[in-house]
This record gives C-alpha cells, sequence and structure tokens, in this order.
C-alpha cells in the first residue's frame, strides 16, 4: 500500500498535536524479484501478483474494504502483526507516525532477506521524516496484509519470523540492547531513584530539531567537540525519546530501534539528563554520555557507546553501532577537562566539599548525601559518619504455589515462612514486617509464630488458593556525615552480642590466611589503624575495574565461594558478594550475605519478571551501624533504594544465626550443629556449673572430653571462639553459643543446609508431612518440596545461563511447585 488510507488515518481532531496525512508505504514491483520500493504517485501504490501482474491499488480503500482485509487475516497472523505494531508504537499511544509506520511495514517486508530492496526501504523511510499524520491498527492490518498477500510465504514461517521481528533478539542492536538492560540491574545500587529531573543549564549552543518539536542543550564535550560527540548525543536524545529526528540515523539503524526507545526514556528518566558528552582519548568510534538528574542527585551516570559507525562525507549519518557499557561513575571518573567545564558557572557538579577542613561545615552540604563512594578518601576515614533510613514506600508480595506435572497434592504440609529482618534487629532496610496467609476459606489455619520465622500447617486442598503475603515498609538508607543528616532519620548504633559477632566474622584458618596474603599482595589487605568503612569502601571499589560477570566460572566452583572473585576475577552477585564479605571478615570486619529477590520496573524490563534472585552484602561499620550494599561488579554506593525501581528484599542472610537454629531446633530434628552442642553444654554445665566462668584450659578439656576430640584440635577450637567473641574466659552456655556461630558461620555454598537460607529462594519453604503439634518434626520423615519461580526461563536468561525448557516435576523424587509473584507498592 501506499500513503495512510483514509480510513486508517486518525483525524485531527483526535490528535489535535498531529497533523493528518502520511506517505510512507512501500509495494513490491514484480521487475525486481521482490525488491521494496516506494510508490509512484503520493496516496497510491501497487502490490504484483505471482504472475507478474499488478493487483489493485491499496492505498485508499474504503471501510468495507478495510474491514473484509482485517477479517481476513488469521487469527495468530493478526497477533502476530499487532506485536509488530506494539514494537513500533514506542510511546504507547496505540497510533503509529510516519517513521514509526514506516518501520513496522519494513518489519514485515524483511522476512523475505532475499527480495528485500534496501535502497528504496531506506527512501521510504527518509521520506517519512518530516512527514505528519497517523496510523491506526486496523490501518497498519489493512496495509499489512496486502504486504503479507504479496510475500507469499509459509505459514509457520510467517508466524516464527513475526516472533521472531519482535523478540528483542533478532539483531545485532537487539543484543547490545538487551546486554544493556541486563546489565543495569546486575548491581542494584545501579540506578538510585531519588533527586529531581536535571535543569539544564542556559543554552550556549542548541541543537534544534530537524522535525521543530523540541530543541536542546548541547552540554559540553558536545558543544565545540567532535562530530561523533554530536552524533553520540542526538542519537541518545531520540532513543530516549526526547525527539522524534533521527535525521542523523540511516533508516534501516532507526528501524531496528524503534522497538527499544521506551527503555532509553526509562533509563534516562531513571539516570537524569545527558550534561557532559567525551570522546576517550585515542578511540575513533567510542563516546562518553554522562547523565545527572540535578547538581544534588545521587550519582553520576555513564553510558559508553561502542563501535560508531559514520558515513562518509558532509552530511553524516549513523550508519552502526557496536554496544552499550553504563553503569554508575565517580565524579573522578569524569575527565578532568569535561569535568571542570561542567562544573564551569552555570555547569552541573558542584566541588565536592572535605568535610574535615578546617572551614566551617556548611549546614546542608548537598554534596555528601550523595553515594558514599563520592565522599573523600578523608572522609570516609575521620568524619562522623551515621547510617540513615527514610520510609519511601509500602511493598506487598504475594507468592501463589502451584502443583507441578499433574500430581495431586497430599494429605498435609508444613510451611516455614522467613520473618525479615527489620530495623528493631538493627538491620535498616525495612522499617516494619508482616506475613499474612490469604484464600484459605473460613477454615482456621494451624499457625506457630517465632521470632525468624512463622510456620503453617496446612491441608492438601488449602494449597490451591493459598496466597503467602509479605508487607513491608522499605526504606531508602544511606551514609551520611551527622552534619547533614536529619537526627530523625539517624538509625541508632546497635551493639553486636557475641553471638552475632562470632558468626559474622568466622572464617576457615587457613583458607583466610591465603586470602589476606593474595590481597595484600594486590595491595587491597587493610592498612594500620583504617576504619571500617573505609576499607570497605576502597575494598569494594577495587572490584569496580578488571572484573567481569560469569554465571559459568560461579557453577563450577560453587562449593567454595569465598576466594573465587579474588583469585579469578570473574562471577555473578553471589561470586562477588561473598568474596567481598570473606575479605572484610579476614580482616576483622563483621560482614554477611545477604540472600533475596531484586525487584522493581528496570528488573522486569531486564527479565520479563517480577522478581529475579540476587545476592547483596552488609557489613558493620564500628560507631555506624549494619551497612547494607551490593558488591556486584563493584560497590558503587552504599545503602539501600526504598522505591521499586530497583530494589532488593533480603529473605534471608547466607548463614543461620544461633537464634534461628535454636527456633528451629524446636521444630525439626537434628539441626545440625545443635544436639551436639546441647550435649557439650549439659557436659561443662554438669562438671563446672552453669554459672562458673571457665578459663582456656577448663574449655580445651570439657571440649576435648564431650566432643572426644584430640586436645590440640580443641584448643585451636577455644582459642577461635574467645578471639571471636573478644573474651578471655567464658560461661558454659556462652561458650557453647560461640563455638556454634562460629561453625554456622562459614560458608561454602549460598542458600543451602537446613536453615531457612533456602527460604531465600522462593520467600518460603514446604514440606510434606507433619502437622507440626508442638514437638520437634523428624526431619527425616518430612520430604521438602522443590519451588521453582514460574519466569526461571527469563531469570536464568537473564543471569547469563543457557535457558532450557525443563520439566521440574520430573527432577525431583517430592512435589515440585511452580511459584508466581504478584507486586504492589505504595509510595509513602
Amino acid at each position: 500500500g501506499s500513503g495512510a488510507p483514509e480510513a486508517a488515518r486518525v483525524s485531527s481532531a483526535s490528535k489535535p498535536s498531529r497533523l493528518p496525512n502520511a506517505q510512507t508505504a512501500v509495494t513490491r514491483p514484480s521487475s525486481r524479484a521482490g525488491g521494496l520500493r516506494p510508490s509512484s504517485r503520493a496516496g497510491e501504490g501497487t502490490r504484483p501478483s505471482s504472475r507478474g501482474g499488478t493487483l489493485p491499488p491499496i492505498g485508499r480503500p474504503s471501510t468495507g474494504q478495510r474491514d473484509q482485509a482485517v477479517e481476513a487475516l488469521d487469527g495468530d497472523v493478526k497477533a502476530g502483526l499487532l506485536k509488530v505494531f506494539a514494537w513500533c508504537d514506542a510511546d504507547g499511544d496505540g497510533a503509529l507516525s510516519p517513521a514509526e509506520f514506516a518501520a513496522a511495514q519494513r518489519l514485515v517486508a524483511e522476512l523475505c532477506p532475499a527480495q528485500f530492496d534496501e535502497s528504496a526501504a531506506s527512501s521510504i523511510f527518509e521520506k517519512a521524516r518530516g512527514s505528519a499524520g497517523w496510523v491506526d491498527e486496523n490501518g497498519f492490518l489493512t496495509a499489512a496484509q496486502s504486504l503479507i498477500s504479496a510475500l507469499q510465504l509459509p505459514r509457520r514461517e510467517l508466524l516464527k519470523g513475526l516472533a521472531r521481528q519482535t523478540s528483542g533478539k533478532a539483531t545485532g542492536f537487539d543484543r547490545s540492547v538487551s546486554d544493556l538492560k541486563h546489565a543495569l540491574v546486575r548491581n542494584v545500587s545501579n540506578l538510585a531513584d531519588d533527586g529531581q529531573p536535571v535543569a539544564p543549564p542556559p543554552p550556549t549552543a542548541l541543537w534544534r530539531t530537524a522535525t521543530g518539536g523540541s530543541s536542546f542543550v548541547l552540554p559540553p564535550g558536545a558543544a565545540g567537540g567532535p562530530a561523533i560527540a554530536r552524533v553520540a548525543f542526538k542519537l541518545m536524545q531520540y532513543l530516549a525519546m526526547r525527539t522524534e529526528d533521527n535525521s542523523i540515523i540511516e533508516g534501516g539503524l532507526a528501524a531496528k530501534m524503534m522497538g527499544h526507545r521506551r527503555m532509553f526514556k526509562d533509563m534516562l528518566d531513571l539516570t537524569g539528563e545527558i550534561v557532559g558528552v567525551h570522546v576517550p582519548s585515542g578511540s575513533r568510534s567510542s563516546v562518553d554520555l554522562f547523565m545527572m538528574k540535578s547538581p544534588e542527585a545521587e550519582q553520576i551516570f555513564r553510558v559508553r557507546i561502542l563501535g560508531l559507525q559514520l558515513s562518509a562525507g558532509p552530511d553524516l549519518k549513523l550508519v552502526g553501532m557496536g554496544s552499550f557499557d553504563a553503569g554508575p561513575v565517580d565524579v573522578d571518573d569524569v575527565p578532568t577537562a569535561l569535568r571542570e567545564e561542567m562544573k564551569a558557572p552555570g555547569g552541573i557538579i558542584e566541588k565536592v566539599p572535605n568535610v574535615t577542613a578546617a572551614e566551617a561545615i556548611p549546614p546542608a552540604p548537598a554534596a555528601l548525601t550523595r553515594q558514599s563512594s563520592m565522599l573523600a578518601d578523608q572522609d570516609l576515614q575521620n568524619a562522623e559518619l551515621v547510617l540513615t533510613a527514610s520510609p519511601v514506600a509500602r511493598h506487598s508480595f504475594r507468592i501463589r504455589l502451584k502443583l507441578s506435572g499433574g500430581k495431586s497434592p497430599v494429605s498435609h504440609y508444613v510451611m516455614l515462612v522467613p520473618r525479615l529482618k527489620a530495623a528493631e534487629s538493627g538491620h535498616a532496610r525495612y522499617a516494619d514486617h508482616k506475613i499474612s496467609l490469604l484464600g484459605v476459606g473460613k477454615e482456621a489455619l494451624s499457625v506457630s509464630s517465632f521470632d525468624n520465622f512463622v510456620l503453617a500447617n496446612l491441608r492438601g486442598p488449602q494449597l490451591q488458593g493459598l496466597e503467602v503475603q509479605h508487607e513491608f515498609t522499605s526504606s531508602r538508607v544511606r551514609v551520611q556525615p551527622r552534619a547533614g543528616a536529619n537526627p530523625a532519620e539517624v538509625v541508632p548504633v546497635p551493639k553486636l552480642n557475641m553471638d552475632e559477632r562470632a558468626c559474622n566474622l568466622a572464617v576457615e584458618k587457613a583458607q583466610a590466611e591465603q586470602l589476606r596474603s593474595l590481597l595484600d599482595a594486590q595491595g587491597l589487605g587493610r592498612r594500620s589503624g583504617e576504619r571500617d568503612i573505609a576499607f570497605a569502601v576502597r575494598l569494594g571499589r577495587a572490584l569496580c575495574n578488571g572484573y567481569e560477570y560469569d554465571v559459568a566460572i560461579t557453577d563450577a566452583h560453587v562449593k567454595n565461594l569465598p576466594p573465587l572473585i579474588w583469585e579469578h576475577r570473574r562471577g555473578d552477585c553471589s561470586a562477588f558478594n561473598a568474596g567481598f564479605v570473606y575479605a572484610l571478615r579476614c580482616f576483622g570486619v563483621p560482614a554477611r550475605v545477604s540472600l533475596g529477590f531484586k525487584y522493581g520496573r528496570a528488573v522486569a524490563q531486564a527479565c520479563g519478571s517480577v522478581v529475579a534472585p540476587h545476592a547483596q552484602a552488609e557489613f558493620f561499620a564500628e560507631d555506624v551501624g549494619w551497612v547494607p550494599c551490593d558488591a556486584t561488579l563493584g560497590l558503587r554506593r552504599l545503602g539501600h533504594e526504598g522505591a521499586a525501581v530497583l530494589t532488593f528484599v533480603e529473605w534471608r542472610p547466607a548463614t543461620m544465626s544461633v537464634s534461628e537454629l535454636q527456633e528451629l531446633s524446636k521444630v525439626l530434628t537434628t539441626v545440625k550443629p545443635w544436639p551436639r552442642l546441647q550435649g557439650l553444654q549439659k557436659f561443662l554445665e554438669e562438671n563446672h556449673g552453669a554459672t562458673k566462668v571457665l578459663s582456656s584450659k577448663e574449655l580445651r578439656a570439657g571440649l576435648s572430653t564431650a566432643c572426644n576430640l584430640p586436645a590440640s584440635v580443641a584448643q585451636a577450637s577455644v582459642e577461635e571462639v574467645l578471639e571471636l567473641c573478644e573474651k578471655e574466659k567464658l560461661l558454659p552456655k556462652d561458650f557453647v553459643n560461640g563455638l556454634a556461630a562460629a561453625e554456622l558461620g562459614i560458608f561454602r555454598e549460598l542458600g543451602t543446609g537446613g536453615g531457612l537460607a533456602e527460604a531465600s529462594r522462593a520467600g518460603l519453604k514446604l514440606f510434606e508431612g507433619g502437622p507440626f503439634a508442638g514437638e520437634p518434626l523428624d526431619v527425616t520423615k518430612l520430604k521438602e518440596n522443590m519451588l521453582v519461580p514460574e519466569s526461571m526461563s527469563q531469570v536464568m536468561e537473564h543471569v547469563g545461563a543457557r535457558p532450557q525448557d525443563m520439566d521440574w516435576s520430573q527432577m525431583w523424587p517430592y512435589g515440585v511447585f511452580s511459584c508466581s509473584y504478584d507486586f504492589e507498592e505504595k509510595l509513602l
């Protein structure tokens, strides 16, 4: 067809901001083996028959003709075409602009690559630029129906081709964007959800769009810089839907970009507008774009565009590109000359003050409320810092279970639902947490509540309608100088008890010595007198450069994660955070790995799932408290994001605490190592009394006798516990708890074992058996169920694993349940 058919146009009355008439259709002439060319007359075109003749023009069908054409489409074909329509409808307004219409027709025509005329298609795209008008769904279906008739593809091939064109995987640009989406959410600190949209400085040079719809400040580095810098800036403005002007992009490439523009718009909405452009030294094809929301924004964000290819001649056009590399950066990562230009009067970046300098501290040092990586090293070492928590939103997860493989439920189940570590326990991410079991009708549930979890007895039929709901208040957590913090938001510093300290400092002695030597050799060992938080930030920053995300190597070393990232410089979120935590412990900083889900709009966009498994870290800084952070591909910022743009929920720490061990022992038998340690405590108290503080010699003798250990082994264990607890003598109960904590705190493989850490895989644990009636259940008679997220294939692709069609029900001897998740956010 040619032009937008009369019946397909959206009138200017219904779309007042647009003008009618779109001259964008294409035909396939019989004289050129299926080549694509524009029609010879505006508003009119012909399409060839297989016999070399021509069929009637489809440029201006009547309403009746259009309806007949649409009705003639197969239901599956129509659905496939509407996906093409939606793919090209970048702004989601239900109508295609001329350029979008041309791109959509191109995607259909490309299904016959051998017969595709690139020059004709590019010409059509060029003519669409600057045109006005709209094409609705029916108008597009009419044009597409005629095009499909001309292509004469077998139905199966046609459906597969349409699906491929809108899969986001068909072209090199598709794959580059997919990699970018995944990279954006590798570290949950990549996107900060606070700060206002950027207010550009007064214009010194303007790029006025060819469509005349908008004008943009050419930021430092683009104004007066090399041509490729301006092309990169204009490219991102188009991709991010700041303009419809794509005159600097070759038509075929612009069409490939069409379906991804919403993602780039969301990215700039979150990271801010472009405030600086830089061509790296020695590069002719790469450009760095720096984004900020405002001078007081949380972070500077950099997108590096690689492999830019420009046409020759005076009329520069972008004809190709490679990939994207994106993430937050420090002020010092901005080249000095560009930074000075950005800091000039009217620029975007303010000088970061040194709060420990002699001059008076400003009353509201905005720059120091930014990410901790923007604090100077001397401030991390010397300034009075505090942890702050500001409630941002009420978040709710509802988990539904569906038994896979067509199996029937058993008669009874026991469910364990973990409680979040909330503010009352000194962990500031969540102000509170509530667990509810919904959808089981009027029948009363048998529920037992504990400090670390909730236990529910369920009958088989109750699982069908059951919803497990987690509700919590998510807080924005930051590290700030006390002078600039809101006193009402300052989190009190908790006091670590001996058990917590021992559990979160536990290491294997030989492995720790090797890791300390390795880090010392790399200049990453702890310096004399270095503060906990200063060491943690310096160590985490080291992971930002020269380390790569790699799932395969983590799978190969899954049972020995702590040294992996430091030895191989590769790994996934588990390896990065486990290595970071273990290194902190080796140098005396209590730390733990957090297991749970990352979630938010960016996660949904990256992998099509509400949630994705993730690991984070949390360390205890003296005089500050428990500091949450994410070390994946390097520590970018300390704290936690409260809003559901990109954030994290910790279902459980990677290791079991002593209190969790004691509570689980009340409901499950043989939870290691508690039975053996209970026997040790009883032996010590019978021989020395429960209230006597025991010396190292007395503890060694008791441990050796009660547990049948060689004296040397017992002595080493006693010395380790006393060191971890920072004591010379201990009560029998405290020694046993310290011994348990030291054993529990050591981890190799994350999220496994008999504790609640496994609940991090789904937000709960489920067993066939029971019911629990007050006495511990024999774990050897319970059958633990496998819980698999409904979107497992998308999640596997996101983390870099090859997705496979698996029948999970055949991979486990007991019931396998598919878990679906509904999420709701209410901003406070």
